[in-house]
């Protein structure tokens, strides 16, 4: 993580969580690990969900680790918090915001510079979502071009280092974790969580579901679909009737 800070990777890395054992309590570790390295010189660490549930739940988890912390997060209200919190904000800080909020305001047409600051550290909860979004795309009403949040946050803090948390990761042509937030460097799996006793066993059991259909109403859907398809080849009736 420190060394992706100083060598302008910008890639921090991915760590994967299993859901529910803990990753809430990890980032908050991790948090008071980091802001204590000397290399890291007092760093500003943005903590970025996507759904407002989410970004109080994980205040609240940072708020009851203040001890560990040595200091208040806080928790971003809107765009134009935002902003003034960030713009050239000399050191330190815990900041919690939703991505949503590096929205452009519409007399933009990019995302304005809040910090070049090397030692700010961004965290993206559920990093497998809302992440994505480098590419232009055209805007069918404006006629202009588009991009994602996740571009937007990053032209705000071209210096920042990213790291992201996740339960599930993902791999795929236009959404890949790993792609955007470098390697794994720690995976908790779901064998470990259950290992541990923190999540329990899932198990799978294939059950076939009984349908009990009324002849009668069935009788009148297949007279009334007959008549919809009335014309059409004997083959193809047979077909959109199974349909």
């Amino acid at each position: 993580m420190i060394e992706a800070s100083l060598n302008k990777t910008r890639k921090g890395g991915v760590v994967w969580h299993t859901q529910g054992s803990g990753k809430s309590i990890s980032m908050a570790c991790f948090a008071g690990k980091l802001i204590k390295q000397p290399q890291m010189k007092n760093p500003t660490l943005l903590i970025v969900t996507d759904r407002n549930d989410l970004d109080g739940q994980l205040y609240a988890t940072f708020c009851s680790a203040k001890m560990l912390l040595g200091q208040d997060p806080k928790q971003i209200e809107n765009i134009d918090d935002l902003r003034e919190t960030l713009k050239d904000k000399p050191s330190g800080g815990i900041i919690f915001t939703t991505i949503q909020k590096f929205a452009l305001k519409k007399e933009e047409s990019h995302f304005p510079i809040l910090s070049e600051r090397d030692n700010i550290v961004v965290i993206a909860d559920e990093a497998h979502r809302s992440q994505y979004g480098f590419d232009a795309m055209l805007d069918s009403e404006t006629g202009s071009f588009k991009y994602g949040y996740a571009k937007h946050l990053r032209d705000a803090l071209p210096c920042a280092t990213f790291i992201g948390f996740t339960g599930t990761p993902i791999e795929s042509e236009d959404r890949d974790t790993r792609a955007v937030f470098g390697e794994y460097i720690s995976i908790y799996d779901i064998e470990d969580a259950v290992r541990d006793g923190a999540t329990v066993p899932i198990y799978y059991e294939s059950r076939l579901a009984k349908l009990n259909l009324d002849s009668e109403v069935f009788k009148k859907i297949d007279k009334e679909v007959g008549e919809l398809v009335e014309g059409e080849q004997t083959n193809e009736q047979e077909k959109f009737k199974v349909k």
